[in-house]
């Protein structure tokens, strides 16, 4: 299992920030990993605020980067006090696009964002830096909404048994070792009447069907089990249920009843379209609950050769 050696923590000083930094310090302090401090300066923001400054447009826009510069590294400073390696850098640009070019050329193993505040839910599907950071980039992205109390004790990972579910566990293990970790599988299925009527099912035959379906569905979680979390790591407990019903409430109720701090789930969907679709499961996930979210993408694929 690969260890994190690299946690990027983008802040804006905002309190929704500052507990994404201090979740990035606590992970950092627990994996020894070396933590990046990022802020980015947008730059429309910027530009206009330079024309109104149209005397000295060169010299505001250093000041404004300065002043920024001086503000993180202070921070940066005061963090490594604790002996751990702490590094900092200003970016100017498209907020997404900084933070994952940054975290893409400094090989980072996480990104650690603040959610969005109050409005979350309704901003997520707005373009907000957190959505497209996740749409844009490959790099793991943990969306911290809860104050970082302690050290994450109970984990849930939501899995269809696709490639980014198998990736979600083993990042679950990797970020989160000597915790509970849950492995939930949902199957949604018609119910019993509806599947008789609509596909002209016997009820017997409806019934095998989903006898077949929940058996199909134990096999590829032994299955995926076995493959990635045998024996956990350290004091890791894994233990898998499967439930029917509509993925998203399923996951929401399992992690409250469970007193979940921390999902681990895997993005899903090929294209933009895919992303931007309401239905997605990640991202009912994300703002329908509590807990912080850590999304893994897809690895991505090597471009084929042009002939």
């Amino acid at each position: 299992m690969e260890k994190i050696q690299c946690i990027v923590a983008t802040t804006d000083f905002s309190a929704r920030a500052n507990r994404a930094v201090q979740r990035a310090v606590r992970l950092a302090v627990e994996h020894g990993a070396e933590l990046h401090l990022l802020h980015v300066l947008p730059i429309f923001p910027l530009e206009t605020f330079k024309r109104l400054m149209v005397d000295t447009p060169l010299e505001t826009e250093q000041m404004l980067y300065n002043q920024i510069n001086s503000t993180l590294q202070r921070l940066a400073e005061a963090l490594a006090r604790s002996g751990m390696i702490v590094r900092h850098h200003v970016a100017i640009g498209r907020a997404h696009v900084e933070i994952n070019r940054y975290a893409e050329s400094h090989h980072a193993d996480l990104i650690v964002m603040g959610d969005q505040g109050e409005n979350f839910a309704q901003e997520f599907f707005l373009g907000t830096t957190v959505s497209k950071t996740l749409s844009k980039g490959q790099c793991p992205l943990l969306i911290v909404k809860q104050e970082p109390m302690d050290q994450y004790r109970h984990v849930l990972v939501p899995v269809d048994f696709s490639p980014p579910s198998r990736l979600a566990l083993h990042m679950a293990l990797n970020v989160a070792p000597q915790v509970s970790i849950q492995v939930l599988h949902v199957v949604e299925m018609p119910p019993r009447d509806r599947m008789w009527w609509e596909i002209k099912l016997s009820e017997e035959t409806a019934e095998r069907c989903r006898t077949r379906v929940l058996g199909d569905a134990h096999h590829a979680m032994e299955e995926i089990i076995a493959d990635c979390a045998t024996g956990g790591t350290g004091g890791t407990r894994v233990t898998s249920s499967i439930e029917q019903g509509y993925p998203p409430d399923v996951i929401r109720d399992n992690a409250q009843s469970l007193n979940v701090d921390l999902i681990v789930i895997g993005k899903r969907g090929e294209t933009e379209l895919d992303e931007a679709l309401f239905g997605s499961v990640t991202k009912h996930v994300l703002y329908e609950t509590a807990c912080d979210v850590l999304v893994v993408s897809p690895e991505k694929q090597p471009e084929k050769p042009i002939p």
